[in-house]
C-alpha cells in the first residue's frame, strides 16, 4: 500500500494534483495546528474520493514555528506506513526544510510537481517522472469547498457557433443600433415568460420621457441568421417570434454577446478544456445556503491551469479588474490565470486600466483584437504568454 505525504499549502493546485497523477491508497496531510476549521479537510477529502473513491485521507497536525517537530511528525508516519513517498511542492518552507531532512533520514522518494510543465519530479533525479494528471473545473471547486449553481446562460450547441459568430460580429460592427434594439426588446417583453416568445408592441414607445425603437436592420440581420421568425414591420407595429428561449435569453441581454463570442473561440480553438459559460458560484457549501456569489463570464482550463475571463462591451474599470483578481486568486490561488476582453481601446491606448491590470498580472485583449479576424489565436497568445512565475512574486 503507497502511502504520500503532503503539506498543506493554500494553494489548491498544491494539494490535489500530485495525488491525482501518482494515485496512492493512503494520503496524509501534514498542516498547521493553528488551522482549527475542519472543512477544508472535509472538501479534499471530497474531491481525492470523487476520482480515486478507495484512498485512504488522513492528517496529522504540527507546530510550522518547530522544526523538530514537523521532522517528528513527518518521521512517524514514514516509521507507521512502510511504503511512502514525500511530495515536497506545498507547504511553508520549514515544513519542506524539515520534511526534506527527514526524507533523506528514512530514505524514501521525494518529489516536486512543476506545475507549469506538467511533471511529478524525483528530487534527485529529473529523468524519473510522470506526467500529471489534467485537472478539471470541478477538482478546484469541491477541494476549495464551493460548488457550481447553475448559469446565466446556456453554451449554445457547436451547430449554431457560425451563425452566432456572424451576429457577434455584426453586433461589435454597429453598437449604438444594437444598444436601441437590445433596450427595446428587453421592454417590449419584460412582462412575458420565459417560454414567451411571441413579440408584438408598437414599433416605438416612450420610457422615462425617452423614444423607444429597434433598428431595423438589426432585426432583419438576427432574422436571417435564425434568432427570430415571422417578422413583420409596419409604420406603427413590429411582430415577430424568438426561435427559442435561448435565443430570447441572448436577444435581450445586451453584453451576453461578446460573452458568447469569447466562449465559442475558446471551444474552437481547440487548446483549452471545459470551457464554461456564464458560470454561477457559491462560495461556501458549508452556510446551508445555496447563493450565488459571483458570475464569471467565461471559465476553462489550459493544462490543468484554470483560466477566467471577464467580458466587458464597454470600458474597464478597477472594480471590474478587483473583482477578477478576487475570484482567480479564490478558487485558483497564484496558478490560475486571469483575461479581461474589453471592448474598448484600452490596451492601444496604455489606459491606467491597462496598466493596473497588467500590475495585477491580468492580461488584455481589446476592440483591436476583437476584430481582428483571428481573435482565437489571440486568446491562445494571451493564455500561454501568462508569466505566472514573475506573478507569483508580486505583492498585492
Amino acid at each position: 500500500m503507497l502511502t504520500q505525504i503532503e503539506f498543506y499549502d493554500k494553494d489548491t493546485i498544491k494539494n490535489i494534483l500530485a495525488c491525482f497523477s501518482v494515485k496512492p491508497d493512503r494520503i496524509v496531510f501534514v498542516y498547521d495546528s493553528q488551522i482549527k476549521e475542519n472543512n477544508r479537510f472535509i472538501c479534499l477529502e471530497n474531491c481525492f474520493k470523487r476520482r480515486l473513491p478507495d484512498i485512504i485521507f488522513e492528517t496529522r497536525p504540527v507546530n510550522i514555528t518547530s522544526v523538530s517537530d514537523i521532522y517528528s511528525v513527518t518521521k512517524g508516519i514514514i516509521d507507521d506506513y512502510q511504503n511512502c513517498v514525500m511530495d515536497i511542492t506545498g507547504g511553508s518552507e520549514l515544513m519542506i526544510v524539515a520534511g526534506v531532512k527527514a526524507g533523506i533520514d528514512m530514505g524514501i522518494k521525494m518529489f516536486f510537481t512543476d506545475i507549469i510543465n506538467g511533471r511529478v519530479e524525483n528530487i534527485l533525479d529529473k529523468n524519473d517522472f510522470i506526467p500529471t494528471e489534467q485537472l478539471q473545473l470541478d477538482d478546484y471547486v469541491i477541494a476549495r469547498g464551493a460548488h457550481f449553481v447553475g448559469n446565466s446562460h446556456n453554451g449554445p450547441k457547436e451547430e449554431d457557433f457560425d451563425n452566432i459568430l456572424e451576429m457577434c460580429r455584426y453586433i461589435f460592427r454597429n453598437l449604438p443600433q444594437w444598444k436601441r434594439t437590445c433596450n427595446y426588446m428587453q421592454q417590449a417583453m419584460a412582462a412575458t415568460a420565459y417560454d414567451d416568445l411571441d413579440l408584438r408592441a408598437m414599433s416605438s414607445f416612450k420610457n422615462r420621457g425617452n423614444h423607444i425603437s429597434p433598428d431595423e436592420r438589426m432585426l432583419k440581420k438576427m432574422e436571417s441568421l435564425g434568432f427570430i421568425k415571422n417578422l413583420y414591420l409596419s409604420p406603427g407595429h413590429i411582430v415577430f417570434t424568438f426561435t427559442s428561449s435561448q435565443n430570447k435569453s441572448y436577444a435581450i441581454n445586451y453584453g451576453v454577446w461578446l460573452e458568447l463570442f469569447v466562449y465559442i473561440n475558446a471551444v474552437k480553438s481547440g487548446v483549452f478544456n471545459d470551457v464554461r459559460l456564464g458560470t454561477m458560484v457559491d462560495w461556501d457549501i458549508f452556510d446551508d445556503k445555496s447563493v450565488p456569489g459571483n458570475e464569471i463570464d467565461v471559465i476553462f482550463t489550459d493544462n490543468s491551469l484554470p483560466v477566467f475571463v471577464s467580458c466587458k462591451l464597454t470600458s474597464v474599470t478597477t472594480a471590474a479588474i478587483n473583482e477578477l483578481v478576487l475570484e482567480r486568486k479564490r478558487l485558483g490561488g497564484w496558478f490560475s490565470k486571469a483575461i479581461i476582453v474589453s471592448f474598448s481601446d484600452e490596451k492601444n491606448v496604455q489606459s491606467g486600466a491597462f496598466k493596473r491590470a497588467a500590475d495585477f498580472g491580468v492580461e488584455m485583449l481589446d476592440k483591436s483584437d476583437i476584430l481582428s479576424g483571428e481573435f482565437s489565436k489571440r486568446l491562445v497568445e494571451a493564455v500561454s504568454g501568462h508569466d505566472l512565475v514573475s506573478l507569483k512574486w508580486k505583492k498585492f
